[in-house]
């Protein structure tokens, strides 16, 4: 997929600006912050007066992010663990040994209700802060 052209019309005419240091940084950085690839292109939204989207990102959300990437991995783990398990399950002969597999799987499952009570206790302190706002 190309990247999407902002003007129909073709671009052929050249001419060139002088500025000074500090208006350039202030071009680069809103290019380095926006959707714009090139300081020209900024310019050139600038001249054409079309939007130019902004980024942000909010610095105060990466220790919940990490803490959520972790949880999503621990939970791989025990999906995992519970299928080994449950091939162990099928493949036993002794009534007893299918017992101690179900019984690991209970405990394998006790530790998703965990880590799902710790994903809706960090949604609801996010949507608690996006609320306020």
């Amino acid at each position: 997929m190309g990247r999407k052209k902002s003007h129909k019309e073709k671009l052929t005419k050249i001419f060139s600006v002088r500025v000074s240091e500090r208006f350039y940084n202030r071009l680069a950085e809103i290019q380095k912050n926006s959707n714009c690839q090139y300081i020209g292109e900024v310019a050139r939204r600038i001249l054409y007066r079309e939007e130019i989207v902004w980024y942000h990102k909010d610095a105060s959300m990466d220790s919940t992010v990490a803490e959520l990437a972790l949880i999503r991995k621990e939970l791989n783990s025990i999906g995992i663990n519970v299928n080994q398990i449950t091939r162990h399950f099928h493949t036993a002969d002794v009534p007893n040994q299918k017992i101690f597999h179900a019984l690991k799987i209970v405990d394998e499952y006790k530790k998703v209700g965990q880590r799902l009570d710790r994903v809706l206790n960090i949604t609801s302190e996010i949507t608690k802060k996006w609320l306020q706002k």
